[in-house]
């Protein structure tokens, strides 16, 4: 029993880092109809963001969070300005593979710049052993993470639903035909977006390097993960994906670390999306219920 839920913790905090992600990756999908394929990349140029804060710059800890944040929203509503509004009216499929050019040229780029190594982190220690359970660890890299997400979660919801833009995002996300004869700008609420989601994806991807480290090809090797959480909680509700994001890092924590063998210790997202396949039979729509092949009407 320790054992298993030690992995739960674990879990939590693989899930955080997806969360923020899947919920940038939700922004997009619902609010601007795109697939945004270079998202991964996004979440690469955050994590590189963190390492020029904290080792090249010597910045604080809270003060890298803010720049990364900064830095990663600025970047992506630049690429969204430069590449993806002229063609907007061109439909999904012309943004769906404009976007994955922009990945390809953004994961080259950083690896033209940085080289292929992995970079590291100095570690985040400190640990607390609890006599529960048979004994529950719990570090304060974990906290850290599980921490972020619950603040970026949090502050979405009142964005959302306690401010005027967040209003006018869910309306535009509701019917942006309507939204837009009601006045909303809706081009500029969509800069709005491309800097939240831009931003949320670059933290996501400082998280994932704190688990792990910063790599030129580590993105893509999460994007499926991040788009899994997404689909699994409703595709275009934020909310739904934090859940999903949740299931998917427990079930791969619980799975290489307490169910699978030694051997099949890689075999976790595959666990992960064959809980996905048996969710999605029994409900199609996702977690939520929303319609995985429209936008979503409520955020």
């Amino acid at each position: 029993m320790a054992s298993i839920v030690q992995y739960v913790l674990y879990g939590l905090e693989i899930g955080s880092y997806i969360a923020v992600s899947a919920v940038a990756f939700t922004l997009v999908y619902g609010l601007v109809g795109m697939l945004h394929i270079a998202h991964a990349e996004y979440m690469i140029v955050g994590s590189y963001l963190g390492v020029l804060g904290l080792t090249v710059f010597g910045l604080s800890l809270p003060v890298t969070y803010v720049f990364v944040l900064v830095a990663a929203a600025v970047v992506g509503w630049l690429v969204a300005r430069g590449f993806y509004r002229p063609i907007h009216h061109k439909g999904p499929i012309a943004l769906l593979f404009t976007s994955v050019a922009v990945g390809f040229v953004l994961r080259f780029g950083i690896q033209l710049i940085a080289g292929p190594e992995a970079r590291f982190y100095d570690p985040i220690t400190g640990r607390y052993q609890f006599d529960v359970l048979g004994g529950l660890v719990v570090t304060n890299r974990m906290l850290l993470i599980v921490g972020t997400a619950v603040v970026v979660v949090v502050g979405l919801h009142l964005l959302l639903t306690r401010t005027d833009l967040g209003i006018a995002l869910r309306a535009m996300g509701a019917d942006e035909d309507l939204a837009r004869v009601t006045g909303i700008r809706t081009e500029h609420l969509r800069n709005h977006v491309w800097l939240i989601s831009s931003g949320l994806a670059g933290l996501s991807g400082f998280l994932l390097s704190m688990r792990l480290y910063a790599a030129p090809r580590l993105g893509i090797s999460q994007l499926i993960v991040v788009i899994a959480a997404a689909i699994l909680g409703g595709a275009g509700s934020p909310y739904g994906a934090v859940l999903g994001a949740y299931i998917i890092g427990i079930v791969i924590s619980v799975s290489t670390g307490a169910l699978l063998p030694a051997w099949g210790s890689n075999l976790g997202t595959t666990i992960a999306f064959v809980v996905l396949i048996g969710i999605l039979l029994v409900k199609p729509g996702g977690l939520t219920g929303a319609d995985v092949t429209a936008k979503r009407e409520e955020l």
